[in-house]
């Protein structure tokens, strides 16, 4: 029930059962108005310090399957909405976009945590949490153009915020409870999620979502080494 509905209810229990109609006065509907703003107000401000301190750093890192997510993108050069990725909106095609992309986004994470339990990520990665995840605290530069009535989604990441992207997934990686990623580990769960993903190429190119180049993919790669040895000096 919505706050709106629970105050009608409360004020509708506070009339009188015996009268068959009732005038609610302007002093009676305040009451409510001012608790529904007090309570929109701190929902808001909670909302906005939530973003705020995602977008800062400062709140919990990216877990590593939801960086992994945000790599293969970058990886795969979905960085606009002519190379965005497919999201089907139902199997069989759903499954093969999933497949495709949980394979590379494993290696990656089994380099970087391999005491985790592989369960963590389910392999509804585009279809998933995860992908909200990484969008949730990367903001906007992650576009998830949702379709309408039955069509199918694209998601990609802004060309302009490549730079933004890397940085903020770089920064997270560094930092938090768990083990320090080092550009030498990160390195190796780079090169096994290309390699990964270079294998599920054919099953992506067959809806024409193969867009990985390697000579794009060696720069991405020396700006997350880059970024990564950044972050290290500065938190030293």
């Amino acid at each position: 029930m919505t706050p709106e509905g629970r105050c009608a209810l409360e004020l509708l229990k506070s009339l009188s059962a015996d009268q068959e109609a009732h005038y609610v006065t302007t002093t009676q509907l305040s009451i409510y108005e001012r608790r529904l703003a007090r309570l929109y107000r701190d929902w808001s401000r909670h909302r906005l310090n939530s973003v705020l301190a995602l977008l800062e750093g400062t709140n919990k890192p990216l877990q590593i399957p939801a960086a992994g997510i945000v790599v293969a993108l970058l990886v795969n050069r979905s960085t606009s909405r002519d190379r965005a990725l497919i999201r089907f909106a139902a199997d069989p095609e759903r499954s093969v976009i999933n497949k495709a992309f949980f394979s590379p986004v494993q290696a990656f994470a089994d380099v970087l945590s391999p005491n985790r339990r592989r369960s963590d990520i389910s392999e509804q990665l585009i279809s998933g949490w995860m992908l909200y995840e990484a969008r949730r605290r990367i903001g906007t530069a992650i576009v998830i153009d949702e379709g309408r009535d039955n069509e199918h989604d694209s998601i990609w990441i802004e060309a302009d915020s490549e730079a933004l992207v890397v940085d903020l997934v770089a920064r997270d990686l560094v930092r938090g409870h768990r083990t320090r990623v080092g550009p030498d580990l990160f390195v190796e769960a780079f090169d096994r999620l290309v390699h990964e993903l270079r294998r599920a190429s054919r099953a992506l190119a067959g809806f024409g979502l193969a867009h990985e180049r390697p000579r794009d993919t060696q720069r991405l790669r020396q700006l997350f080494d880059h970024q990564l040895r950044r972050h290290i000096e500065a938190s030293t």
